[in-house]
């Protein structure tokens, strides 16, 4: 579909594949998945023990569960200081808010306040019960930033967390057009966001543990959603970005999607990031100097 040449769809979703690190290791694929499990944790634990950053914890649903929101701050950050939301990935599967703060310092020292989210995993919860979270969070970070006077807001979401980030497209009761006033930009990172080639792949859901079929994979694609509404946008910029080492299918997937949102007069930019793969492209977020901090950063005016 998105890779006319491919003759292995499995391998094609799978990001990890498609790194040029690692290639003196006997699996370079596991090996870019470990780094990334073990430097993304530390990143995280540096903000409080070496950083001076500080943190708190909230919870937007649930009980027990993982519906949580870390929000990191420091002295300085004022309470109606602009707020950087971020959404991890992990194939709606795997990987934890212990894994999402890479990008948190830098954008704290520049006077940002950044709120991390993290979610139930399939299958405790089907990718459509999962996406009604999302929605969950949206109204609860709204009614926090209303409460603290914030009025710049900015999202960003990589992988899974990018196709999670499309939903506030579609969260129209949520998301108002007043609340759409304070969102400054939205940024999807390497995600995907067409579900029917994924969804049948034992691979990437195994035991079908996304709880999807045909029909709910349409239904759960950005890539295929009808946008209508992009006049009330206007104060938003989109921004799409993808790796240059990572699979075709991944790469037209941002494109196409990109595209999608520009033909339904959303203001988009599209970015293939240079030398970056789907992981080193978030564990570089952490340094300040790093080619995809600069980027972000530009996004963000800083």
């Amino acid at each position: 579909m998105y890779n006319p040449k491919n003759t292995d769809l499995e391998r094609d979703y799978f990001p990890s594949y498609h790194t040029i690190r690692f290639q003196d290791q006997t699996a370079p694929n596991l090996s870019v998945q470990d780094n990334f499990v073990q430097l993304t944790v530390k990143q995280g634990k540096d903000l409080t023990d070496k950083q001076a950053i500080k943190v708190d914890h909230f919870r937007y649903g649930g009980q027990d569960d993982r519906q949580i929101v870390d929000a990191f701050y420091n002295d300085s950050t004022s309470e109606s200081s602009p707020l950087f939301v971020y959404v991890h990935g992990g194939y709606w599967q795997m990987l934890d808010i212990t894994h999402s703060c890479s990008m948190v310092g830098p954008l704290v020292r520049r006077g940002y306040r950044v709120a991390v989210m993290d979610y139930n995993l399939c299958p405790q919860v089907t990718l459509h019960q999962l996406m009604q979270e999302f929605t969950n969070f949206l109204n609860w970070i709204f009614e926090y930033a209303e409460k603290a006077n914030i009025t710049e807001i900015h999202f960003a979401g990589h992988s899974a967390g990018g196709h999670m980030l499309a939903q506030i497209l579609n969260a129209h009761e949520v998301v108002t057009p007043e609340r759409r006033r304070t969102i400054r930009s939205l940024i999807f990172m390497c995600g995907v966001y067409d579900l029917r080639e994924l969804w049948s792949l034992e691979n990437v859901n195994p035991s079908n543990i996304l709880g999807l079929n045909a029909d709910k994979a349409v239904a759960l694609s950005p890539i295929l959603w009808n946008y209508t509404d992009a006049k009330s946008w206007s104060f938003t910029k989109f921004h799409v970005m993808a790796a240059e080492h990572e699979s075709m299918t991944f790469i037209e997937q941002s494109r196409v999607f990109s595209q999608v949102l520009e033909n339904a007069g959303f203001p988009t930019n599209f970015k293939l990031m240079q030398r970056y793969d789907h992981f080193d492209i978030i564990e570089e977020t952490a340094s300040d100097d790093s080619a995809i901090a600069k980027y972000l950063q530009e996004i963000l005016k800083l």
